[in-house]
């Protein structure tokens, strides 16, 4: 009688070259902690060595187990069999789970991960907790050729009272593999793998106790229970595919992983398994990959444009409800008659999904929203498929469409509807109601039996009927998604339009601001009203040289005239209009306030003396030369050419408006025309279709479709016409419509839009503001808390340090240096997290020159590459102040800082200069000039015109000084210096 053997490869082609990749590898060492009635799993992979730890919390194995199980391979004990030992654990606190992993071959895909693995287990039963069971595995014996299977010996220890194994005790598991190696390298295996595999073993250092002290959590010391994996190297295409997915954000690598246990389409009956994947890119800094937000949430799926979901019974029909937009949900049913009456293989099963519109003007969901949503199903979505709350593997892959719902939409959109990456949403099934659709061994879909393929025939007829019933033109059961649709499209398309507008104006109202401040920081008016002053003087003075007395006074009257019409065009070429019904930005605002500021100071300043000096310049001429000049003849030409200005900009006023009155109303009839052209048009279409008919031969059905298809088309161009005919009344109704104010001015709809459109985008702005402080505030969180125990260990050296600098005097400037260099680090860490440090921190005495030497050390380097001086008085270096360094020198660093900025590339003296006097501090510099529409401006949040800049520097030392009763604000300036920020104090110290 012969019998089969069984070479060792077995194991690696039953586990290793069965499974798809190293994520399919993890997915089913997440399904083994699923099995053993675990609530978490855990994988940490440190890059720096290589190290791949997978914990979870389950109720692991005894030693009996683990050899009877764990090393049985295609054991039957996770079936509902009889077995000598016994039927699977099962916790008495926990609802029976259906056993995922039946083939008993996951374990083996761990060799996928890398080749060598220590175990860990530790099972908690109704007795308590047993003893921790260790072994060791390489893999590589697996592969070699001509070794039996029960040639090959798994060093297998227990370890008792809660401990966990020690370096010393995982290195006498490893001699004793390699002893068995050795064994089999001796008796007859030469194989030039031996010396490789015995190489490896003597590399691999692993230390469980350092790794459970660092990871914390999961653990399998005291009262902890689980299995544990620690491999070491993995893979390297581990390393690369991670680094590769985070290089160019796509889901190539974790999309196997994401989603793993359905907690987004679940119901309460189902277990959840939480996952995690760390990657350790150094030992102080991780990213989860799998954290849950990075799957969908059921926020997103009751808030995506679509939702449906119900459920197929034992014939393949379906009912449930639909929700398109945001109506109400209605129950919906969607046969399936293939079945023929007949009960599926499949058996029964339920769905749920959300459905994302492609374009963002047909959503109703806001526009970051859609937007965040859209790039999450561009990246993971499609259709998942769960068993009993597990993910199925492939399905739900963004570039697996197993129901070619993308093939179908490739040859009509508007017909089959659907887009598989627009979809995201779960099938759920179970291990008794499915139990014909059976897994490949390689966990690569299901078998594609009979039973599975009429679960995809269900499927794909229900996307298909659904499209025909809710998302066609002439939908069977209601155009609510059709109607709705074009609703949105038109507000969308509204919207982006008047955002044009809106975008178009603003920028144009900031380009004529820019440039009337340009022309004002160059003084550009001044000049051009001495030119006139000139002028004036020539054309006066050549009138008083006429000897004629009519002609002269006439040549004066016609040069002030003259004057008067160059002097209001200069004003005019000052004059900014604010666009009316469009809202400005936060920094427009502030520019517009400034603009009125500073054209009221030349209406008073330079074009008001302007006209004086006209006047003037006329009666003085006048006088000298004796020329009379007829005063009601000289008002009345002034008042002529005011009336004719007047007059002239009126008239193009009403011009412009009867032509855009008549241009509306053009527009209004065409629309109209083609209204009744259309609906005219589409009643003579149905009237030939139907003249065409023979209703003699049709039957009842027939004539009543053909009644109800003519019918469908004649309401739907109606329906459409009504509505544009509607909205065109509202908006002119809309465009008319004003009330008046307490001053009798008006207030048309114009205004009331522009007053919410700059709501809008103050909010905006401020959206974009908090979200940087967000992000500081988390980043500072962060760096906080990496550093809370390295700034501890700091405080307590500066405190040692200090005791030896007042024994010791040349210590004194280096604890000096070293203590307000630690506090300026912690003040800024102090600035977004709680505020307890400060109970390290006292008061002390600030000298004005510790703080010039400070900022001299400081910037050094940066004052002599940009060629900049700074200069203290002694009234700077001699003046006192008591309180926190990690205050007030922040302060000064910032000013100056942005001083160089600033003055780097200027032209002439550089130079920085600090001041003082009893109550104050001033920094002064020779930089550009602050305009005066900046002034208020530049220590309000946000603002900034540094490029990259974030417009936090002064707003931040602002607010600090105020808690310490100081106020920072801008001083008079000179010639020499045109910058001066001042430091005072508010109150008494």
């Amino acid at each position: 009688m012969a019998k089969f053997k069984t070479r060792a490869r077995a194991v690696d082609m039953l586990g290793r070259q069965q499974i798809a990749g190293i994520a399919t590898a993890i997915s089913e060492l997440f399904k083994n902690a699923y099995d053993a009635y675990a609530d978490n799993v855990e994988v940490d992979f440190f890059k720096s060595d290589g190290l791949f730890v997978l914990r979870d919390d389950g109720y692991g194995m005894t030693a009996a187990e683990f050899e009877g199980r764990w090393l049985t391979i295609g054991t039957e004990s996770k079936l509902d069999t009889e077995h000598e030992l016994g039927l699977p654990y099962i916790p008495q606190d926990k609802v029976a789970r259906s056993i995922m992993g039946e083939k008993g071959i996951g374990r083996l895909a761990i060799a996928l991960i890398g080749r060598q693995v220590l175990v860990l287990t530790r099972a908690k039963r109704e007795d308590g907790l047993h003893d921790l069971v260790g072994a060791y595995i390489h893999w590589g014996l697996f592969t070699i050729p001509g070794i039996n299977l029960e040639e090959i010996e798994i060093p297998v220890r227990t370890f008792s009272n809660g401990k966990l194994p020690s370096q010393k005790d995982i290195a006498r598991l490893i001699d004793q593999l390699k002893a068995n190696v050795k064994y089999l390298w001796d008796n007859h295996h030469d194989n030039n793998e031996f010396p490789t595999i015995l190489e490896e073993l003597e590399t691999v250092c692993i230390d469980p106790i350092d790794i459970d002290d660092f990871l914390d959590g999961l653990s399998l010391s005291g009262s902890g229970h689980g299995t544990h994996f620690y491999i070491m190297p993995a893979d390297e295409n581990l390393e690369a595919e991670v680094e590769a997915e985070k290089r160019s954000e796509e889901r190539n690598f974790t999309k196997f992983l994401i989603g793993f246990s359905n907690q987004t389409f679940t119901s309460d009956e189902e277990s959840v398994l939480n996952t995690a994947f760390r990657y350790w890119e150094s030992d102080r800094n991780y990213e989860d990959l799998i954290e849950s937000n990075e799957f969908f949430t059921k926020d997103e799926l009751l808030n995506a444009d679509h939702h449906l979901k119900g459920r197929f019974d034992d014939y393949g029909q379906f009912s449930g409800e639909v929700r398109i937009y945001d109506a109400d949900p209605v129950d919906h049913i969607v046969s399936w008659k293939e079945g023929a009456g007949k009960k599926t293989l499949c058996g029964p099963f339920k769905i749920e999904f959300g459905y994302v519109q492609g374009n963002r003007r047909e959503t109703k969901m806001p526009p970051d929203e859609w937007r965040a949503l859209s790039d999450k199903t561009s990246l993971i979505g499609g259709l998942y498929v769960y068993r009993n709350g597990l993910r199925v593997l492939p399905y739900g892959l963004s570039d697996f469409d197993w129901l070619d719902i993308e093939l179908r939409r490739n040859k009509g959109a508007g017909y089959y509807f659907f887009s598989y990456r627009r979809v995201f949403g779960a099938v759920k099934i179970d291990k008794v109601d499915n139990n014909k659709l059976v897994e490949k061994a390689g966990r690569e879909g299901f078998q594609h039996n009979k039973a599975f393929r009429q679960f995809r025939e269900i499927l794909i007829n229900f996307f298909i009927q659904l499209a025909a019933d809710f998302f066609r033109s002439n939908a069977n059961i209601s155009t609510l998604y059709d109607d709705k649709k074009r609703e949105y499209t038109r507000i969308e398309l509204a919207r982006q339009k008047k955002e044009r507008q809106a975008t178009t104006k603003r920028k144009n109202f900031s380009e004529l601001l820019d440039k009337f401040f340009q022309r004002t920081n160059e003084s550009l008016v001044d000049i051009e009203v001495v030119q006139l002053d000139n002028w004036i003087k020539r054309k006066m003075y050549s009138a008083g040289q006429i000897k004629d007395p009519d002609k002269a006074a006439q040549a004066l009257l016609d040069a002030e005239l003259g004057a008067n019409q160059k002097l209001s065009k200069i004003s005019e070429s000052y004059r900014v209009t604010k666009p009316r019904g469009v809202g400005l930005t936060k920094q427009l605002r502030r520019d517009w306030e400034a603009y009125v500021n500073e054209y009221s100071r030349l209406e008073t300043e330079v074009f008001g003396p302007a006209a004086e000096r006209i006047t003037e310049t006329i009666g003085n001429v006048a006088r000298e030369a004796q020329i009379y000049v007829d005063q009601r003849r000289r008002l009345k030409a002034i008042l002529d050419n005011v009336v004719h200005k007047t007059r002239t900009i009126m008239n193009k006023e009403v011009q412009d408006t009867n032509r855009t009155a008549t241009e509306t109303r053009k527009k209004v009839l065409d629309i109209a025309r083609n209204a009744i052209a259309e609906m005219n048009q589409t009643i003579e279409k149905v009237t030939a279709e139907f003249s065409r008919q023979n209703l003699a031969e049709m039957a009842t059905e027939s004539i009543e479709k053909l009644r109800g298809d003519m019918e469908a088309d004649i309401a739907s161009v109606a329906r459409r016409n009504r509505d544009i005919l509607e909205h065109v009344r509202n908006q002119l109704a809309d465009a008319v419509a004003f009330e008046t104010d307490e001053a009798g001015e008006f207030i048309t709809n114009i205004e009331m839009d522009e007053a919410i459109d700059e709501e809008l985008l103050a909010l905006r702005e401020q959206a974009d503001l908090d979200a940087d402080l967000a992000q500081l505030g988390m980043t500072i969180g962060i760096i906080n808390h990496e550093f809370d125990s390295a700034i501890k260990t700091i405080r307590k050296g500066v405190r040692e340090l200090k005791g030896w600098a007042r024994a010791n005097d040349e210590l004194e400037p280096l604890y000096r240096k070293i203590r307000t260099s630690f506090d300026h680090l912690d003040n800024f860490l102090n600035l977004f997290t709680p505020l307890q440090r400060r109970m390290y921190r006292e008061p002390i005495e600030i000298v004005g020159y510790q703080i010039e030497k400070f900022i001299q050390e400081l910037f050094e380097n940066r004052l002599e590459r940009h060629n900049i001086t700074l200069k203290a008085t002694k009234d700077f270096q001699e003046k006192i102040l008591i309180g926190y360094p990690s205050t007030f020198f922040p302060v000064f660093v910032n000013i100056i800082d942005n001083a160089i900025f600033w003055m780097r590339n200027e032209s002439g003296r550089r130079e920085i200069f600090l001041d003082a006097n009893r109550s104050s501090y001033s920094i002064k510099n020779s930089g550009p000039k602050i305009h005066a529409r900046d002034q208020d401006a530049i220590f309000e949040q946000g603002f900034t015109r540094k490029p990259g800049g974030r417009g936090l520097g002064l707003f931040i030392a602002k607010n600090v000084l105020r808690k310490e009763g100081f106020d920072l604000s801008l001083g008079p300036t000179d010639d020499e210096f045109t910058v001066n920020f001042v430091i005072d104090s508010r109150e008494p110290r």
